[in-house]
């Protein structure tokens, strides 16, 4: 039989992971469908700007990105969409801006087609 100490321990890590499952599904969704939010524009070498509008759209652009000068840049739009914890990896590691992306992305993803 457990002891009520640990079916209290048990509910409150249920709890926990609930919430953890929650706030990434808010994240997930505030990066996959940034609504009222402005896009991050991607300068190109022809003098025009490719418009990001959510995660996705980020991801499929990676190829575009030069050598991490936009992490900067990638960082401060990606906070203003809510994900300040990839901003500050950002700012951290600017040479690791794809892998960080790419790695965000494939977290973020699962949580945002659960929405659906």
């Amino acid at each position: 039989m457990s002891s009520r100490a640990e079916v209290e321990k048990k509910r409150r890590t249920v709890k926990r992971i609930k919430e953890q499952k929650e706030a990434m599904s808010r994240l997930s969704a505030s990066l996959f469908e940034p609504m009222g939010k402005n896009p991050y524009y991607l300068p190109q070498g022809d003098g025009g700007n490719i418009a990001l509008r959510n995660l996705r759209e980020l991801r499929e652009n990676l190829g575009a990105l030069s050598r991490g000068d936009e992490a900067h840049w990638l960082a401060s739009w990606l906070e203003y969409l809510g994900d300040t914890e990839v901003a500050a990896r950002l700012r951290a590691q600017p040479e690791k801006l794809k892998e960080i992306i790419k790695e965000r992305y494939n977290e973020l993803s699962e949580f945002y087609s659960q929405n659906k």
